[in-house]
């Protein structure tokens, strides 16, 4: 990958991440209010329906997304790019099989670039989740959880191994599929010239969305393990603490099932199973799949458009 494709890669990453946020955040911060230890206590009244609290400050936490999710989306297509070319180099060369089929590449890539970009994103999205629930709303809300955890930098990778244990089987799962579908539906496409940017663009949103929707379904339960061990570090300061004891509890008390700071991912999902039940493992599953094919749709949609523009329209 040369330098001028580099850049356009890197222009095209953040082009993507942007965009795709701006809708895809209120969605976000909806689930994880429904994934959280107080989310019959909180968001929901005595009997079952949902308050206008899941509802309210929507774009909480939008602030440090951007801050990581900026040049973690341009470190993860810059590995990405980078390990394809180099494992289609190696493929020429005959370093690989020949009977190894292309989807190999596309995998080992996206694990790569899955790897490099979580350790970026996830204070991001310690940061981001803990400002989704916590009490108030607008600027004030995220200086106070950046106050917080300025005391202890180390608690933002909170979650890492979670977060590396649920993106990375998808994110592979994702892009085997989502190449293998932009693949065939650019062979059977016929269209002019000057329409391909614009048609490819809609190819690759089409594929990315049924990748992502599909490949997420099967992750749920490690997404809601992940959610609890990120807003466990915030309670562990009062953060979310304090907003939770200034609402009263329901009959379930799931306040005292909130999961203890520190533990590892296998005892938090014990912890969630043993005190709340499987179900809740699979809380919010639909609005996951939703969110999981807006927001890869909008986002590989958004940075292959993107980088077809910053190249001048040049064709892969």
């Amino acid at each position: 990958m040369s330098s001028s494709d580099g850049l356009d890669v890197m222009a095209a990453g953040a082009f993507a991440a942007v965009s795709s946020e701006i809708v895809i955040h209120p969605l976000d911060t909806m689930l994880t209010r429904m994934q959280s230890a107080t989310y019959t206590s909180v968001y929901k009244t005595a009997n079952g329906s949902i308050k206008p609290t899941l509802f309210r400050g929507l774009y909480q936490g939008f602030g440090p997304t951007l801050l990581a999710g900026v040049p973690g989306s341009t470190a993860f297509f810059g590995t990405y790019e980078a390990s394809k070319a180099g494992l289609e180099r190696a493929r020429t060369a005959g370093y690989l099989p020949a009977a190894l089929p292309q989807s190999f590449d596309h995998v080992v890539s996206s694990a790569c670039a899955e790897l490099v970009a979580a350790a970026i994103a996830n204070p991001a999205e310690v940061l981001k989740q803990n400002a989704q629930v916590a009490k108030g709303a607008g600027r004030d809300v995220s200086v106070r959880i950046l106050k917080q955890f300025y005391r202890r930098p180390s608690t933002l990778w909170a979650g890492y191994t979670a977060l590396v244990a649920s993106h990375l089987p998808g994110t592979c799962l994702t892009f085997g599929l989502y190449e293998s579908l932009k693949e065939e539906l650019l062979r059977r496409a016929v269209w002019k010239m000057d329409e391909d940017m614009i048609r490819q663009t809609k190819v690759s949103a089409i594929s990315a969305a049924a990748a992502g929707g599909l490949s997420s379904l099967f992750f749920v339960p490690i997404d809601v393990v992940r959610t609890r061990m990120r807003l466990s570090v915030g309670e562990q300061d009062g953060t979310i603490r304090q907003f939770a004891m200034n609402v009263r509890l329901g009959p379930a008390g799931l306040l005292s099932s909130s999961v203890p700071p520190r533990h590892g991912t296998l005892a938090v999902a014990q912890s969630i199973f043993r005190k709340e039940g499987i179900t809740v493992l699979f809380r919010g599953s639909g609005l996951t799949c939703l969110t999981a094919a807006i927001g890869n749709g909008l986002y590989l949609g958004c940075y292959e458009g993107g980088k077809l523009y910053f190249g001048g329209s040049r064709l892969d």
